[in-house]
């Protein structure tokens, strides 16, 4: 059985009892890799939520929104305090053989989410400013000087390097340029035990672009 890793976000989920809008949360799940995969849903508490899309097939290299809703949450104690689940296996298209998954914890809170006043003023009506240009003046020689001084360029201070983004780098580049596991040893002037697998390069590119995506933003 191939152990390939199941990329989902947020890795848990929560659910508030005084605010509706928290029973629909969206679970995204990646699929890195250059072949098609198929997914499942499978969840501890199937009589308590709802899955859209509970399986179907990822595209290589792109990814899939699945709709999870809360079916009335009670505010009991027991309920509360149980621990509910959701997994994602995701299996070869081709061979329909079991590639890996990942487990999504639950959890129902009491109250209402901390971001709640910044969600209801979405709904406030804004309209456009009219912009008015201030009266041309005719700036003395004094001012024309002290504008020209504040109009000169101030060097940029450089920016902190992030040490453990170039760290990561640098052992990600070091293991794609290793060899790879299927050839011959008696070729390769590499000892054994640098020689690693296809599915763990493909998993340090994963993380090598990443820190670039990182580290590259503006």
């Amino acid at each position: 059985m191939k152990n390939f890793p199941v990329f989902v976000f947020p890795v848990s989920l929560e659910f508030y009892l005084n605010a509706r809008h928290t029973y629909k949360q969206l679970l995204t799940v990646y699929n890195p890799y250059e072949f098609s995969v198929d997914f499942k849903v499978l969840c501890t508490s199937p009589k308590k939520f709802t899955v859209i899309d509970a399986e179907g097939i990822i595209a290589p290299q792109s990814c899939i929104d699945i709709v999870v809703r809360y079916i009335q949450p009670s505010a009991s104690y027991r309920e509360r305090e149980s621990i509910e689940k959701f997994r994602i296996s995701m299996y070869d298209s081709n061979t329909h053989q079991a590639l890996g998954k990942r487990d999504i914890l639950t959890k129902l809170i009491e109250g209402e989410p901390s971001n709640t006043t910044h969600q209801e003023s979405v709904g406030d009506s804004f309209h456009p400013l009219t912009v008015r240009p201030p009266p041309a003046l005719k700036p003395t020689m004094e001012e024309h000087s002290r504008v020209t001084a504040c109009q000169r360029p101030t060097p940029r201070e450089p920016q902190p390097v992030n040490v453990v983004a170039v760290a990561v780098s640098i052992c990600c580049i070091a293991a794609l340029l290793l060899p790879t596991q299927p050839e011959e040893v008696m070729k390769s002037q590499w000892p054994d035990w640098l020689h690693i697998g296809s599915n763990l390069k493909l998993v340090f590119s994963f993380v090598l672009g990443l820190v670039c995506m990182l580290v590259l933003r503006p």
